[in-house]
C-alpha cells in the first residue's frame, strides 16, 4: 500500500515537473518571439512630459469623480 501511494507521488511530481518545464520553454520562445514589439511599446512609454501633460488633470478628476462617488460606501 505504501508502494503505491509512492509510485503515485512519483507520477504526480513528474507530471507537475513536465508541465512547468513545458511552461518555461513557451515563456522563453514567446520572449523571443515578441521582443522587437517589446522594444517599440518601451519607445512609446518614454514619451515627453509636454505629451502627457493632459493626462494628469484627467486623472485626478477620474479619481475625484470616484471619491464621489463612493464617499457614502464608508
Amino acid at each position: 500500500m505504501i508502494l503505491e501511494g509512492v509510485k503515485l507521488m512519483v507520477i504526480g511530481m513528474s507530471i507537475v515537473y513536465v508541465f512547468l518545464l513545458v511552461l518555461m520553454l513557451s515563456v522563453m520562445l514567446s520572449a523571443k518571439l515578441f521582443k522587437d514589439s517589446d522594444a517599440q511599446v518601451s519607445s512609446d512609454a518614454g514619451a515627453s512630459p509636454r505629451s502627457r501633460r493632459g493626462v494628469v488633470p484627467v486623472i485626478a478628476a477620474a479619481v475625484a469623480a470616484y471619491r464621489a462617488k463612493h464617499a457614502g460606501d464608508n
